[in-house]
């Protein structure tokens, strides 16, 4: 194979000037990868090394077309034979993605970096599907998740689970955010992750879904550049995994809060009397306390869906008392003998009927059985027998966001996390959260249940890494989005739309100035059909320097499947 550039200066250990050459100026050469090699002497010993780099920042210099003189020449004559052109310097840099110690016989033993810069003059070769695939065929959990918008080459990722490093896992739980705007790929991007991800039998997934775009399996709608399918993709993995769909409707519901919150969303404390949104949300926590204080005859906590409509008449007369509270305007008043007390009793006795009913409809929501599974259940099967589920409540109105369902969720996914902890089992799932910025952007905080939601998803990414559950953010948001959680990923995934605005510094701080500068020179998805994006993180399989990586995803299944022959059957 013959080089397509030459070491120039100047260099350091990470970034190097190299010339084209004129047999290479035809190329596609921006975003390609090359490597070079070279031999460090320590201790008497020679040391091979070779440098997998990723091309950029090309110029195209002619010194006859900058003198002054020459260019009044052209402008009457046009081109100047023998010199426009011909005389044409192309100069690139390279940013290292890794470099790479290898044994006397050209076969790489590890990771290491370089102890001096490139001597001017060493060749830069071309990379190959086979050059990259010697460089990672010896890590687990490699999955070709898309190609290098240079050369098309695939490009690697470690997606491994998050069990011990003995059985090929990354011997943690990592988080994971992929970001842009709508129409840059995201979903698609992810959900190709997923797949990768997947190829782990030993990991169990849970992609909660607010719009119903994973449960649909619809991505890139209305794009027809677009065909993936995570259900084939899932399907055709060696071994095969399905995934299981299930929407709110087939959830049984646990939580004493969520029982209150869909009470209070039919207007059951409004019509006792509780006006106003702040009273309402005070009735609704007394009736949460109330409802953890009942027991059975054997004095055990009965659960919500053991609770009877003869419950209501005694839980009334408790908030009836608790009326006199927070509405106390006389001193000296007891509770339940005032007349905010009488007030909620005679509304309750005039319209006992709807209330009750009410009470039936809500507690529906919380009964085994005619299709329901208790939410634990479910979440069980993810984090103990390693399923696959996707939680869709798309249903849901559009117009206010669904709070106390995820609050719901993440309290039982916590609870089920602890439980497996203390039996002395580590928990080994990905939780996959679509649109996270409808419940970890800045105006999630504008009501009571959105920061409850806010807060409840930071102390669970917090908490759940060391117990083996990692994240995944897929989100519109970046400067808004709860900056608690963003510290917490260590791999962010940047697709189009961040180039302007508040996003801008935020990317430009992760990516680096050069990074950023690339970023900014990604192809628009909307002309070309294909989504490009920059990874940053230990996920980045050829990466030991920490540069991002530009990552072009697959348009189709089919192409996801031909790149990754060692994952899939058939």
């Amino acid at each position: 194979m013959q080089p397509i550039a030459i070491i120039g200066s100047p260099n350091s250990t990470t970034t190097f000037t190299v010339d084209i050459l004129e047999r290479a100026r035809d190329r596609a050469l921006d975003h390609a990868w090359v490597t070079f090699e070279v031999a460090e002497r320590f201790n008497g010993k020679v040391y091979r090394k070779r440098a997998l780099c990723q091309l950029g920042g090309i110029v195209t210099r002619n010194r006859w077309h900058e003198d002054p003189i020459i260019r009044s020449v052209i402008k009457h004559q046009g081109a100047l034979p023998a010199l426009s052109g011909e005389s044409d310097l192309t100069s690139a840099q390279l940013s290292a993605l890794g470099i790479f110690l290898l044994d006397d016989a050209g076969q790489v033993r590890r990771r290491t970096t370089l102890s001096i810069p490139p001597p001017s003059g060493t060749p830069v070769y071309p990379a190959t599907a086979a050059a990259l695939q010697e460089l990672v065929h010896t890590e687990p959990g490699i999955f070709y998740a898309g190609q290098s918008p240079g050369d098309g080459l695939p490009v690697p990722l470690t997606l491994r689970h998050f069990g011990s490093t003995d059985d090929g896992g990354n011997g943690e739980a990592l988080n994971l955010g992929v970001f842009g705007q709508t129409r840059s790929g995201k979903s698609v991007l992810a959900s190709q992750l997923l797949t990768g991800f997947a190829a782990n039998p030993q990991l169990g997934i849970l992609v909660i879904d607010p719009q119903g775009e994973f449960g649909r399996d619809r991505f890139a709608a209305g794009d027809g550049r677009v065909d993936f399918s995570l259900r084939r993709s899932l399907h055709a993995l060696r071994p095969a995994r399905e995934a299981m769909l299930v929407s709110t409707d087939e959830v049984a519901l646990e939580g004493a809060e969520a029982f209150t919150e869909i009470l209070r969303r039919t207007g059951f404390f409004e019509s006792l009397g509780f006006k106003g949104a702040h009273k309402e949300r005070e009735a609704a926590e007394r009736l949460t306390a109330l409802l953890g204080e009942l027991h059975d005859d054997n004095g055990k906590r009965r659960p919500i869906r053991a609770l009877r409509v003869e419950d209501l008449n005694l839980l009334v007369r408790d908030l009836a008392r608790f009326a006199d509270v927070i509405y106390a305007s006389r001193p000296g008043t007891t509770p339940g003998e005032g007349q905010r007390a009488a007030d909620v009793l005679a509304r309750f006795q005039l319209d006992q009927g709807r209330l009750q009913q009410l009470w039936i409809r809500a507690l529906e929501r919380f009964r085994i059985g005619a299709g329901r599974t208790p939410l634990s259940q479910i979440i069980t099967q993810v984090l103990r027998d390693r399923q696959i589920v996707i939680l869709s409540f798309a249903q849901e109105s559009v117009d206010a966001t669904p709070y106390f369902l995820l609050n719901e969720i993440l309290t039982r996914l916590r609870q089920v996390i602890h439980r497996t902890f203390q039996d002395g089992r580590m928990s080994n799932a990905l939780v996959v959260l679509d649109e996270a910025h409808l419940f970890a952007g800045d105006h999630a905080g504008d009501t009571a249940d959105g920061a409850r939601t806010k807060l409840l998803l930071g102390q669970s990414v917090r908490m759940s890494g060391k117990q083996g559950v990692g994240w995944c953010f897929i989100t519109q948001a970046l400067a808004d989005f709860d900056k608690t959680i963003l510290r917490q990923l260590q791999v962010k995934i940047f697709g189009q739309g961040f180039k302007i605005g508040a996003d801008r510094e935020h990317v430009e701080i992760e990516l680096g100035k050069e990074g950023f500068q690339r970023y900014c020179s990604l192809p628009d998805p909307k002309r070309t059909g294909r989504y490009t994006f920059m990874v940053t993180g230990p996920v980045v399989a050829l990466g030991s320097l920490g540069t991002p990586l530009v990552l072009q995803g697959f348009r189709g299944s089919e192409e996801l499947l031909l790149a990754n022959p060692h994952c899939f059957g058939g």
